[in-house]
């Protein structure tokens, strides 16, 4: 599940004055009789929200911001489309001094401006503004009705200029590239208002950026602030499992979507340690970023009627376009998983590491010191990004036993992928028993997913020692994501609560690159309450493929006892938005039949229910008859309700038609038996699972499904006899399911 949060690391910056004065001016010498009084000079002061939303304040802040900012702040009667139109602080230099606060007029809380001269002093600070000289004292002018300021800050690092047509510069080590702000008609219809030149993300930690902050006459007395916010994205991945029975280790990250074919996935020399996420577009770790604002002033023009842009969400709000540099790439790497994260349950010791067996226990990749997250540029369109691994699953039972899986695979959609500036983002993926990787790397192989391994015994004249262990369970590719607003980790999965409905979107990892699935309709977007709160996604898919239903019916019985009971007016899959999309803020404009809506309501507290997509209708059904392990005399039929009984006498299939020779390809119409003879003469007849075989050898037996009729209780009760084989009928389909199990706690 997605998870996305906003990251608040912030700057304040305070400019205050007092009492009413109409002058406003520059000057550079002691105020004369007719100057306003020194209480009305513009002054500055800072804080720094931090992760945890406490602010921080002075010397803390200044450290942030690198000691200093440039600001631009403008005075006016605000135009339609703009802020106000005459320049103020033209790109002013405020620099921040230890115990200097009310040494001088304009310096309250240790921030300075006046005789600041960029360019020549201090050393290293460009001069972004076209005044000349040095910078002078600013006061407040009452006979206009407002003043707009934004500002920004390159932390630790040089701020560079251009050439002499303000051009973006280029920067070396330690520096960042800017341009001077521009101000008025020219921010209009988001024209640019500045930018920057980063050569890297770890520059992009240094640069903080402000909105657009309106003072109107009547708060020229108080206190404004100035919010200053870095510019980078923080994004952070997790991955958990619930496979029943192992543990996860040796996940292995691949840096390319290579082909759907084990074999391909092998031999990629793309894999790393590294939790790497993979896109079709570029993912940028340089370049060129301008900030504007898209929507400034009261209308959206002159002649514009109702409301207009101050109406806006993102009214006075700074955006950020990135032009990728030569560096950027498609996919990104985010640091290695936590080592040592979990000892596993009774798995092998020593310094084995696996993955977290809980939601609340996900293991994150990258450095506990940083939370995890990793500070990347932000971007504002995006395609779905994919996380492709292999890993080795270890029996928890103590034996030791490995699996491994390649190529296992799960997508983000494009619109959970546009990273915004001061956001963080956190993926989490789970690792089921429903996976879409392969157990092989044989390039013909098919059989994508992990199948469980179930028993069938099968007693009829000798202990059967040829019986098989066959495998039921099929898996498909869709991956599919959950989401409720307001949910927390430390729930386990989905809570009432809250009272917010969970949304669900079908990602095809098939495709290349993934793609959102459309067309979620009534009759392939389903949800079903479970008969088993912990069912996992595999025993539902189970329950799917071979049940005691009819695949034409509502609800479901599976064969392995599961029941499905199909929910009636619980999914909305028309709806075009999702209400708790990027930080719980809606996302719009999706279309029709790409997003379910699940209505929490209709769920119920400590049950457990399915999302299931339907990728592909059953393509055909027939009627699978499974052994039944009975004993002689044993009750069957009426004292049995979980069985229908049809049995067969070992001497039809002794005169049963025999498999030609050379073999045959086993048919859904008939049931198979071996024949041996165990060197006494007597033969003695053994079943054959059809499931997964392309050839039933020649000499074998076959006996027609239609000649095994169920069998008919005598007064009631049947005693099984010697001599007889036992089955069981179920209705074997071979529809695709993609499954999501969705399990309802109550709790805050």
């Amino acid at each position: 599940m997605k998870k996305k949060v906003l990251f608040a690391a912030m700057a304040l910056v305070a400019l205050a004055s007092c009492s009413d004065e109409t002058f406003v001016g520059d000057v550079t010498s002691a105020p004369q009789d007719n100057s306003p009084s020194e209480s009305n000079a513009i002054v500055f002061a800072s804080a720094s929200n931090g992760v945890t939303r406490a602010d921080i304040y002075g010397g803390e802040a200044a450290k942030l911001l690198g000691n200093f900012f440039y600001v631009m702040g403008t005075k006016g009667t605000e135009a339609a489309t703009s802020p106000t139109p005459t320049k103020v602080f033209d790109n002013y230099l405020v620099q921040y001094s230890a115990n200097t606060a009310g040494t001088t007029t304009s310096n309250t809380a240790n921030w300075e401006y006046v005789g600041v001269n960029p360019g020549t002093a201090p050393a290293g600070y460009p001069k972004l503004s076209s005044i000349t000289g040095a910078q002078t004292i600013k006061y407040w002018d009452y006979s206009t009705d407002q003043y707009d300021f934004f500002a920004f800050s390159t932390g630790k690092k040089t701020p560079v200029v251009g050439d002499p047509t303000s051009t973006v510069g280029t920067p070396t080590t330690g520096q960042i590239g800017v341009t001077s702000m521009n101000f008025g008609t020219s921010l209009a219809g988001g024209g640019t208002a500045y930018q920057f030149n980063i050569p890297d993300e770890e520059s992009l930690k240094e640069v903080y950026i402000t909105d657009i902050t309106e003072v109107l006459k009547a708060n020229y007395g108080k206190e404004v602030q100035l919010r200053f916010k870095n510019l980078g994205s923080k994004i952070r991945i997790a991955l958990y499992e619930t496979v029943p029975g192992y543990a996860v280790s040796g996940v292995k990250f691949y840096t390319v979507d290579a082909a759907d074919v084990p074999s391909d996935l092998e031999t990629a020399a793309n894999k790393t340690d590294e939790a790497t996420l993979i896109s079709t577009s570029s993912i940028p770790t340089s370049g060129t970023i301008v900030v504007s604002f898209p929507h400034v002033g009261v209308n959206n023009s002159p002649e514009a009627t109702g409301a207009g842009n101050s109406e806006k969400a993102d009214y006075n709000k700074a955006s950020v376009d990135v032009t990728a540099g030569s560096t950027s790439v498609t996919f990104h790497g985010f640091g290695e998983l936590t080592a040592n994260y979990s000892a596993g349950e009774n798995v092998l010791s020593g310094s084995n590491s696996y993955l977290g067996r809980t939601l609340p226990t996900a293991t994150f990749a990258g450095s506990a010191a940083a939370q995890y997250y990793t500070t990347v540029f932000p971007v504002s369109s995006s395609s779905a990004l994919t996380l492709r691994v292999d890993y080795t699953l270890t029996a928890t039972d103590g034996s030791g036993e490995t699996i491994n899986i390649y190529g296992a695979k799960a997508s983000v959609p494009a619109n959970y992928t546009k990273w915004r500036p001061n956001y963080a983002y956190t993926y989490i993926f789970k690792i089921s028993d429903a996976t879409n990787g392969w157990t092989t790397t044989d390039a013909t192989a098919d059989n994508a997913g992990l199948y469980p391994i179930t028993f069938d015994a099968v007693v009829a004249e000798a202990t059967d020692a040829t019986a098989e262990q066959t495998t039921v369970t099929t898996v498909s590719t869709p991956s599919i994501t959950t989401y409720q607003q307001g949910h927390t980790k430390a729930t386990n999965e989905y809570s009432t609560a809250n009272s917010h409905d969970i949304y669900v979107q079908v990602m095809n990892t098939a495709a290349s690159p993934a793609t959102l699935i459309g067309g979620l309709s009534a009759t392939n977007s389903l949800v079903y309450e479970l008969s088993d709160a912990d069912a996992t996604e595999a025993k539902v898919l189970d329950a799917l493929v071979m049940r005691t239903t009819a695949v034409s019916a509502d609800n479901v019985t599976g064969r392995n006892g599961l029941g499905l009971t199909k929910m009636t007016s619980t999914i909305d899959n028309t709806v075009t938005s999702i209400i708790n999309g990027v930080d719980d803020n809606p996302i719009t404009g999706l279309t029709s039949g790409t997003v379910g809506k699940i209505a929490i309501a209709t769920l119920t507290a400590t049950k457990s229910y399915a999302y299931v997509y339907i990728q592909q209708a059953k393509e055909h059904e027939y009627n699978q008859l499974e052994p039944v392990a009975v004993t002689v005399g044993q009750k069957i039929n009426g004292t049995d309700a979980s069985h229908k009984y049809y049995p067969l006498l070992t001497t039809v299939v002794r005169d049963a038609t025999a498999v030609p020779t050379g073999g045959e390809a086993p048919s859904e119409l008939y049931v198979y038996f071996s024949v041996t003879t165990n060197g006494t003469g007597t033969p003695t007849y053994s079943y054959i699972s059809p499931l997964g075989k392309t050839l039933i050898p020649e000499g074998c037996k076959k006996v027609l499904k239609t000649t095994i009729t169920e069998a008919t209780p005598v007064t009631g009760d049947d005693n099984a006899d010697s001599g007889t084989f036992y089955f069981d009928k179920y209705i074997l389909n071979d529809g695709k399911y993609a499954v999501k199990v969705i399990k309802i706690v109550s709790g805050s």
